[in-house]
């Protein structure tokens, strides 16, 4: 289970809350859109961000994640494929 996991003792260690959405998410197709809003700004550039220690446990995690759970990784899609279907 992920609560014996390095990586997530990291995280939650430094970040709790974040530690309690990990563990809502394993296992589930949320847990990659999650971890990637983590590692992402989407506030625009007003988020601080994570530390490198915090960062680094959290892409683990998720390259863990897509290991133990492969079906629930998001199949990249082709643009060019799509816009010639229309």
């Amino acid at each position: 289970m992920i609560e014996s996991n390095s990586n997530f003792a990291v995280v939650n260690e430094a970040f709790p809350h974040i530690g309690r959405k990990l563990k809502l998410f394993w296992g589930c197709p949320e847990f990659n859109a999650f971890t990637h809003e983590l590692q992402t700004d989407t506030r625009g550039g007003t988020r601080a961000g994570l530390p490198g220690p915090v960062l680094n446990a959290l892409f683990m995690l998720a390259m863990e994640h897509e290991q133990a759970f492969p079906a629930l990784v998001a199949k990249p899609t082709d643009q060019w494929i799509s816009s010639r279907k229309r």
